[in-house]
């Protein structure tokens, strides 16, 4: 999907992903319909500014592998948008550099992936 007219209406509250990982990204969105939740997923900037100026989603999970997608900037630009949405953030855990940037833009928690996979079910039931 790359523009918001292709983005179907949320029905009620839904979660906004940022990811490029089709892989991992069919495991929150499946995750989340397990557990009788939406969550939409955004691959690109524009994409992520309009689905934000439209909707205001429950949480924002923020996939740290996503490059220039999820840069600092780019990540306190769209918290400025909806700055009382909480951003969780998540990525290598070696990738200290990252993780400091996702938590200096906003987001919180900020987390290694492993954590997140592991407390998803959590964090989704938490969040909607």
């Amino acid at each position: 999907m790359s523009t918001i007219e292709n983005v179907p209406t949320p029905d009620g509250p839904a979660g906004l992903l940022l990811s490029r990982d089709l892989i991992f990204t069919s495991k929150v969105t499946g995750t989340a319909s397990a557990l009788g939740h939406r969550v939409i997923v955004a691959g690109n900037v524009a994409l992520v500014a309009a689905i934000l100026e439209k909707w205001t989603p429950v949480v924002v999970f923020v996939d740290l592998a996503s490059g220039d997608l999820v840069s600092m900037a780019n990540l306190s630009a769209f918290r400025q948008i909806t700055p009382e949405t909480p951003f969780v953030a998540f990525g290598s855990h070696v990738d200290t550099q990252s993780l400091a940037d996702a938590s200096a833009a906003g987001c919180d928690p900020v987390m290694p992936r492993s954590r997140f996979t592991n407390e998803l079910p959590a964090l989704i039931r938490r969040y909607f």
